[in-house]
């Protein structure tokens, strides 16, 4: 083990290096001590309010993207990690329906990212739950993201007898209430942990409606082992996928476990009842889940946010406040302390060497570098 744990981090093994364990220097090589490398880049001063996930946008260099449960609302962090970072908040004009209770974000190169909810919708508790919720689709483009469209309004207002104003969104499917985690496909295709059904849930969106229409019936959703996967109140489920191999890696919290399914697999099943008419939502059967990690046996309690780079999978520990690191086989490479026990969320990879989460309870972005 210790030999594959060098190999791993490009260091060659010597007759001395051989009985101690080197682990991962992101991760404190082997202390389990993140003393030195972890660092604040952000707080409640830049608009942070109980964030749950963060992406970099691939299209614009140095922008991250924070998103807030507590106020629906996003952080951008412009030029991140840099002297010159600068800080944005950003609520969109009906963000308390299509960004509810956020829980996740996933980022795709063509200029659009999705948000999962992890809500019942009952618009901030102004209304009776409904579960008209699921997924949602934005534009990255800041010239569009958070504004209104002056025509949606005036059409939507006129035919509803009532101001409408949908805000920014370019299309949302109400399939899956209490959306813990999510991961970007290809296109507007996305896979989000459906906590509400216990189920993962693949979403094509295909062509969206535009900014703040509400025509939604093109969707296709496909509905994954259905009652095999386990939400935790109040903790995120995110996902990673390898668009290589197919395999998506869920943190199923619920059942304290890191899973793996094996999207080349199964088949269409039976038609299920749709929210929205014109939407084509049906089960697939037969997809192949297994456990990768069995977080009982590691210590783990709330296995949460997760990052994919390099074969190496990192993992938050939203109950422990740990950060692990597996190989694709399951195997553990390494861990750390952070010391924030019930807040860490979602985490990210920019390297293997630089890390970035979130910890919800501190209000805070951290990074991780050696």
């Amino acid at each position: 083990m210790t030999v594959l744990l060098l190999a791993s981090i490009g260091c060659k093994p010597t007759e001395e290096a051989n009985d101690v364990a080197v682990g991962l220097p992101v991760l404190g090589s082997g202390s389990h001590d993140l003393t030195g490398v972890l660092e604040v880049m952000g707080d409640r001063q830049d608009g942070l309010s109980q964030p749950q996930d963060l992406a970099f946008d691939p299209a614009q260099e140095g922008l991250l993207w924070v998103v807030n449960r507590r106020d629906d609302s996003v952080v951008l962090f412009h030029d991140a990690g840099t002297a010159e970072q600068r800080s944005e908040h950003i609520v969109d004009p009906y963000a308390l329906h299509f960004m509810d209770s956020v829980s996740s974000i996933a980022m795709g190169p063509n200029g659009y990212f999705g948000t999962c909810q992890d809500s019942r919708n009952t618009y901030n508790g102004s209304g009776a739950e409904n579960t008209f919720m699921g997924p949602t689709l934005w534009s990255s483009d800041l010239d569009v993201f958070a504004t209104s469209n002056p025509e949606a309004v005036e059409a939507l207002s006129d035919l509803f007898g009532m101001p409408v104003d949908l805000g920014s969104h370019l299309d949302m499917l109400h399939e899956s209430p209490n959306c813990m985690g999510m991961a970007w496909e290809s296109d507007n295709v996305y896979w989000v942990f459906d906590g509400f059904n216990r189920s993962i849930v693949r979403y094509d969106f295909q062509q969206d409606h535009g900014v703040g229409w509400d025509d939604h019936s093109d969707g296709i959703i496909e509905r994954w082992v259905d009652d095999k996967v386990k939400r935790k109140a109040g903790t995120v489920s995110h996902l990673e996928l390898d668009r290589d191999s197919g395999l998506l890696y869920i943190a199923d919290t619920g059942n304290n476990r890191v899973a793996v399914l094996d999207t080349n697999t199964g088949r269409r099943g039976d038609d299920l009842p749709s929210t929205e008419p014109g939407t084509d939502h049906y089960s697939w059967n037969g997809g192949d889940l297994t456990t990768l990690v069995d977080g009982e046996a590691l210590g783990m309690s709330a296995p949460a946010g997760l990052a994919l780079i390099d074969d190496t999978l990192f993992v938050t520990d939203a109950g422990t406040g740990r950060i692990h690191a597996f190989d694709l086989a399951g195997n553990e490479l390494d861990w750390a302390e952070t010391g924030r026990e019930g807040g860490l969320a979602g985490l990210i990879a920019v390297s293997s060497e630089e890390l970035w989460l979130v910890d919800e309870d501190a209000n805070e972005v951290l990074r991780l570098r050696p």
